[in-house]
Formats: structure tokens, sequence, C-alpha cells
């Protein structure tokens, strides 16, 4: 267990497997209708979360999960839930309380902008402003939110005649929403869930609606 990496080191393949896998779940909310998009983020919250604690309850069930995830796995996911448990109910949330074009938009921020914070942080991270939280990672995570909203605001032709605006605005929304640290809750959890509200309340006051 002692070579898993830690949250201080740039553990790339996992900053990977987090743009493809969030980048997937934001495809698929797409495609499908809300009611199917709840139907199988339910399905996959009832079968990862149980089993997400009961590894904890089982040493030796969690050293096998644990054994068998390490290219991706965290030294602190050991002994608490994975962030893939928190990021199917941020989700979730994000499905059931937005439009289905905020809902995509705030999960695709989550899928670029926090990896973004991560690495710049860590390489170049040294004025923090919020606990371990760097001046440097949230520019990186508010020029890459930025980018990636108006990308998506011009390939989806919303509010195009702001878009740069908006899309900037969407970038400090993104950027607090990864700044912002809720106690015992991970940010695959409050990221997308603040950054829909945020995204919510832009789409509300420019037209997107």
């Amino acid at each position: 267990m002692t070579d898993l990496k830690l949250r201080n080191e740039l553990h790339l393949l996992r900053k990977l497997s987090h743009v493809v896998g969030i980048s997937i779940i934001a495809f698929l909310v797409d495609l499908l209708p809300q009611r199917e998009s709840l139907f199988y983020l339910s399905i996959s919250a009832i079968i990862i979360i149980p089993f997400d604690i009961l590894r904890l309850k089982r040493p030796d069930l969690n050293h096998r999960i644990v054994t068998f995830f390490k290219p991706i796995i965290r030294l602190d996911e050991v002994g608490t839930l994975s962030g893939t448990s928190f990021l199917i109910i941020g989700a979730f949330i994000d499905v059931i309380l937005f439009p289905k074009k905020v809902a995509i938009l705030a999960l695709f921020l989550l899928a670029f902008g926090d990896p973004a914070s991560s690495i710049f942080g860590i390489l170049y991270g040294k004025d923090k402003i919020w606990g371990r939280k760097s001046l440097q990672g949230t520019l990186a995570c508010f020029l890459v939110c930025t980018a990636v909203a108006w990308l998506y605001l011009l390939s989806r032709n919303y509010m195009v005649e702001r878009v740069v605006l908006v899309s900037v605005l969407c970038g400090i929304v993104g950027a607090l929403s990864e700044l912002v640290q809720i106690k015992n809750l991970d940010d695959n959890l409050t990221f997308p869930v603040l950054a829909g509200f945020g995204s919510y309340v832009l789409f509300a006051l420019f037209g997107g609606f």
C-alpha cells in the first residue's frame, strides 16, 4: 500500500481516467432522456457505493480492490470512500436539479478544470490561498474552464452573442467551485453541484434557456 500515490503527486493516469470517465458520463447524459440518465446513475450508485462501503469493513477485500485499481487509486482512499462514489452522487444531483444543458456543462467543467487545477497546483502552486489550494492551480482551473465553456457554448449555439463574457464567467464559476472545500466531502461531489448552480444562474441571466 505504501507505493500508492499521494494527493500531492501528479498521478497523471488518475487525471486521465478522471477526464475520460466524466466526459463519458457527460456524453451519456446528453444522449439519454433525463429519466434514463437518472436510472443508470442510480444503478451505478446502488452497485458501487455499497461495495465501496463494504471494502472498508473487509480488509481482505479492500486489499484486493486497492491492488486491482492501484494505477488510479490514491493512498488516502484506502480508508475512505473513493472519488468514484462521490462523483456518482454529484452527477446524479446535477442531472436531477438542473436542465440538461447546464448539467452537461457542469460535468465538463469538472472533467477538465479539476485536473488542470491539480496539475498546475502541484507543479507551480507556491502561493496557497485556501488550505492546499493555490493561486496557480486556481488560475489554471479558471483558464481551462473558460476554454471548455467557450467550446461548449459555441458548439451548441448557446448565447453566441455573449459567448466571451459568459465563458469567462463560467471560468470564474469553475475556479470557485474547485476552490471551495467542504469538510468530509470530495470535490467530485461539491464541484459539479456548485458549478451547476453557478452555470444555471448564468444561463438564466444571459438568455441561455
